[in-house]
């Protein structure tokens, strides 16, 4: 993905100093070493990680490989394709102790160093950092093993103890966990950016990234970082401007602070709300493909995971995400003692709704066209008509049946919403069967191709640049915690909770939640419900819909 408008590298030095206050340094040594034949040392890690490498090596002159990926003859892939990462250093140790292997920067994500890039800085402190899980020593002599190779990685202070989940399903426990680690392997920047080949914060990315962090840590400093950022740094795409009132509602309604709709509401209002590009009947214009702001429509990234979406210059899924937008301003307005404005937005959000139908539905297929204009209907217009409360009861099976019928019909990114979609409906065995999938387009399917942090697209047939190590891939993270456990803030801050586990097929489910308000315990199986709240309840459990005070309590159908 390109970015239109140019960061200011000094802003983005300072930002990123301050940025890596919470950023700590961890060191590790090898999981696995094993000698290969004609002197090489073969090293793996575990599990893929932002770094540097330190070797304590006899006086000589070696050659170290390191990289992400093995190749077929289990040696450390040094053409894995894409911008999956490897490199090959050649050095002399000096024989007095550990020494670092001197990795070369990336010029394109590597902003302050050479003056060309906008990437977020990793201070210098720290060096030069590359992700990599695997390292072959060239030329080692024999007495040269594990102990001989460490580690130093960079992460957020992220309390992966604070969440858990376990189910009856052994491939969503490795994709919980596969999604977790993702969380914790990606936040080395200090802010949440979108991978290694560019380091940079994009919106939809850092949504994603922020309800995955929200699920396993009650920590909310590393999302605001990044939403400052993001203020001030904006890229092109539509809807990335509309997640900026998405992140900014979840960050009040995780935290229960309103210090960051205060400082920035008005911003919000005109710059990310859009009602400047609205018509007579509210719906949102889109801008010409090719428009001197350099601003256009996404849907979905790459192009190629779009379902062959119609693009029109009145949107379906822009309006959708506009129509989320004025209900998510409602509730700021309100908090902040708006209450004019609160009743415009809500005004203003029954009138889109009104509008989204009349021009998006069509009676004669019970689905939603992708623009005006055009009879075509993508798996995106349609999920985001469902996910955002567009879709009547009396509509939602023809739009649900659909959106089964078409599969993992879109990108990593988009699967947030799918999702979504699924369980607001109740189709949780559904949505569950996607993430437990193991086909090519699934999270288990990342996983067989050798990742240990979610991938930025499916596969490199999906996207020929892609990287390993794109947090906007771990929607099931937030899913799991948000609908599978079913723990969501129904008042700021956790002053109320919501616990509604949606558990498919499942035997039982069991897990905690991490809030600012204290942990959230949930176990389930399709007969009993037992949670442990620190906040009052509403629980809805089957077709039972119970309040309860804060304490441990037992629903059963």
């Amino acid at each position: 993905m390109s970015v239109v408008k140019a960061v200011c590298l000094i802003q983005a030095i300072v930002f990123a100093d301050v940025a890596a206050a919470a950023v700590v340094v961890e060191v590790q040594g090898p999981k696995v070493s094993r000698p290969l034949t004609n002197g090489v040392l073969a090293v793996d890690f575990g599990r893929d990680a932002f770094g540097w490498l330190e070797t304590c090596l006899p006086e000589g002159d070696y050659v170290v490989r390191i990289g992400e990926k093995l190749a077929g003859d289990g040696r450390v892939d040094m053409k894995p394709g894409g911008t999956i990462r490897a490199a090959e250093v050649k050095f002399r140790a000096s024989g007095s102790g550990f020494m670092r292997i001197p990795f070369v920067a990336d010029e394109r994500n590597t902003a302050g160093r050479n003056g060309k890039t906008h990437a977020v800085a990793i201070p210098e402190k720290y060096g030069v950092i590359m992700p990599f899980r695997y390292v072959e020593i060239l030329n080692a002599p024999g007495q040269v093993g594990a102990s001989s190779v460490r580690r130093h990685i960079l992460h957020w202070n992220v309390n992966m103890d604070a969440a858990s989940f376990i189910c009856s399903e052994e491939r969503l426990d490795r994709v919980y966990e596969f999604c977790k680690y993702s969380i914790l392997a990606t936040s080395f920047a200090g802010v949440y950016v979108d991978g290694d080949r560019e380091r940079i914060p994009y919106e939809a990315d850092a949504y994603i990234n922020q309800l995955g962090h929200y699920a396993i840590d009650a920590d909310f400093e590393m999302a605001r970082r990044t939403f400052d950022f993001l203020m001030d740094h904006p890229t092109w795409p539509t809807e990335w401007a509309q997640h900026m009132i998405m992140m900014a509602w979840a960050d009040w309604m995780y935290s229960g602070s309103t210090a960051l709709l205060e400082r920035h509401y008005q911003r919000l209002k005109d710059e990310k709300l859009l009602l400047s590009r609205s018509r007579e009947d509210c719906l949102v214009v889109s801008f010409p493909d090719h428009s001197r702001s350099g601003k256009r429509d996404i849907v979905d990234w790459p192009p190629t995971e779009r379902d062959g979406f119609a693009f029109k210059p009145v949107n379906a899924v822009i309006n959708a995400f506009h129509y989320r937008n004025l209900l998510e301003m409602r509730d700021i307005a309100e908090a902040l003692g708006k209450t004019d404005e609160a009743a415009f937005f809500a005004d203003r959000a029954v009138k889109v709704r009104d509008s989204f139908g009349r021009v998006f539905f069509m009676p004669d297929t019970g689905l939603y066209a992708d623009g005006e204009g055009t009879s075509h209907a993508s798996l995106h217009a349609n999920v985001a008509a469902l996910a955002f409360g567009l879709v009547p009861d009396g509509g939602k099976s023809k739009v649900v049946d659909f959106l089964v019928s078409k599969g993992m019909a879109c990108s990593v990114y988009f699967a947030q919403y799918l999702l979504d979609a699924l369980f607001d409906v109740g189709r949780a065995a559904d949505a569950i069967s996607l993430m437990t999938s193991d086909s090519d387009r699934s999270w288990l399917g990342m996983m067989a191709q050798g990742s240990t942090i979610t991938m930025e697209a499916w596969s490199l047939k999906a996207k020929k640049n892609q990287d390993w190590n794109h947090a906007w891939g771990t929607p099931p993270l937030n899913v799991i915690s948000r609908h599978v456990l079913g723990v969501t803030p129904l008042k700021p801050g956790f002053g109320e909770i919501s616990i509604r586990p949606q558990i498919g097929d499942l035997k039982f489910v069991r897990g905690k939640v991490p809030t600012c308000a204290g942990t959230v315990y949930v176990e389930a199986t399709p007969e009993k419900l037992v949670f442990s709240s620190p906040s009052p309840v509403k629980a809805v459990f089957g077709s039972r819909v119970q309040t309860f005070k804060a304490g441990s309590h037992e629903v059963v159908r």
